[in-house]
């Protein structure tokens, strides 16, 4: 299949690619600058990386109409709604139904007191993240959501462990709000398999939304401490409120833990890594040989 990724020289976005180029797809990947080192790596998995933007109407425009499927993982902090509604109206003017694979977020279910997170679990309609998926719906384009617990694994880069990671090395680690607080985790790695599941037909899960994390949901509290002892901190665990949290995790002061076996059953998928505890020595050296690197 010939597919567009949005998003391919990031955290997620290339563990994506990745995986679809290892299954055989024809990637182009829209990039700011193709040639840049993320541009390059990109190149190196066999992915043809195009210069463009989401806010670029004529080289969104282009791309679209050359592909089968638009996977988006950009996420612009600076603008969290304006490239995916971009992207809807780019994908609502193209010639034929390209199936968008989309990616959202736990944060849909805003700040909820859910004591587990299924598909029956009703969003936030507030939210967001809520407003964008009912964007994506109303439009009537072909597409799947997916939702991800917390990403780890990799590089860490841009996630919250690769904070974590950069504070315990270089002043201490630190958690921050609810000491109690569980989340569910999914490796960045075993999340781009989930892309590539649905690819495999993109029709039969039109209109769908999935969640997406392993069975072993683990303490904020414990990565954190994991995080450290991979970096060989000896600094005491310090704490701080929410409000010194980053605003994108802020939502995320509470129990956030997911079934995701609907998932598992409706692609044919389940996770390879399940212990985010497990899996922290591994993606510190990741991250600290880009760190390095960088």
């Amino acid at each position: 299949m010939r597919v567009l990724l949005t998003g391919g020289t990031g955290y997620i976005g290339y563990s994506v690619a990745r995986s679809m180029t290892a299954e055989g797809h024809r990637v182009t990947a829209l990039t700011r600058n193709p040639g840049s080192a993320g541009g390059a790596a990109l190149a190196g998995l066999g992915v043809r990386p195009v210069p463009g933007q989401l806010t670029d109407r004529a080289a969104l425009t282009a791309s679209i109409s050359e592909v089968d499927a638009v996977v988006h993982t950009a996420y612009d902090p600076d603008d969290s709604t304006g490239g995916d509604r971009a992207l809807f109206a780019a994908l609502d003017a193209a010639d034929g139904r390209k199936h968008l694979v989309y990616t959202s977020g736990c944060s849909a279910y805003g700040e909820h007191s859910h004591a587990l997170l299924t598909p029956g679990t009703p969003l936030d309609p507030g939210n967001p993240r809520t407003r964008l998926e009912a964007e994506l719906r109303d439009a009537g384009l072909p597409h799947t959501i997916l939702r991800p617990g917390m990403v780890h694994g990799g590089d860490a880069r841009s996630s919250i462990v690769g904070t974590w990671f950069r504070e315990a090395r270089d002043t201490g680690p630190v958690h921050r709000g609810r000491r109690d607080k569980v989340w569910s985790w999914i490796h960045v790695d075993d999340l781009a398999r989930a892309y590539t599941a649905v690819l495999r037909d993109p029709g039969h899960h039109d209109g769908r939304s999935y969640l997406v994390a392993d069975a072993h949901p683990v303490s904020a509290m414990a990565v954190v401490q994991a995080a450290a002892r991979a970096t060989g901190s000896s600094a005491a665990l310090g704490f701080a409120p929410i409000e010194d949290e980053n605003p994108l995790y802020r939502v995320f002061d509470r129990d956030e833990i997911i079934d995701s076996s609907a998932t598992e059953a409706a692609l044919e998928w389940a996770p390879r890594e399940k212990d985010v505890v497990e899996s922290i020595p591994r993606s510190y050296a990741s991250w600290l040989e880009t760190d390095q690197a960088g």
